[in-house]
């Protein structure tokens, strides 16, 4: 009778030992978990902070192409305007030294 309670002894002690086992493991788990809870909530609010950085880029982006297209039109209008200025001068050029010509 006492090999059985010692062997039922035996058996208790080991089940203690891992339930004691167990609950520590538990325990890391929890905090590894937690751990986690708080990296996940951070790598959202990254994400999010990043969504936002790249929402104003692409505003800005959008923005810097609407100036470029501007600046390309008001170019294209100073360029007709010089071609204008440069037939109008060269006209008052043979006008005048087709003057100075037939005068001299």
């Amino acid at each position: 009778m006492t090999e059985r309670l010692d062997r039922i002894e035996a058996i208790l002690d080991r089940t203690a030992q891992r339930a004691e086992a167990n609950t520590v493991a538990i325990e890391g788990n929890r905090v590894a978990i937690e751990a986690d809870r708080v990296a996940i909530a951070q790598l959202h609010s990254t994400v999010n902070s990043l969504v936002q950085v790249v929402e104003i880029h692409q505003l800005n982006h959008e923005a810097t192409g609407r100036n470029f297209e501007g600046i390309v039109t008001e170019l294209r209008e100073i360029k007709t305007e010089i071609r204008g200025l440069r037939t109008g001068s060269q006209s008052i050029l043979e006008h005048l030294f087709g003057r100075q010509e037939k005068g001299e």
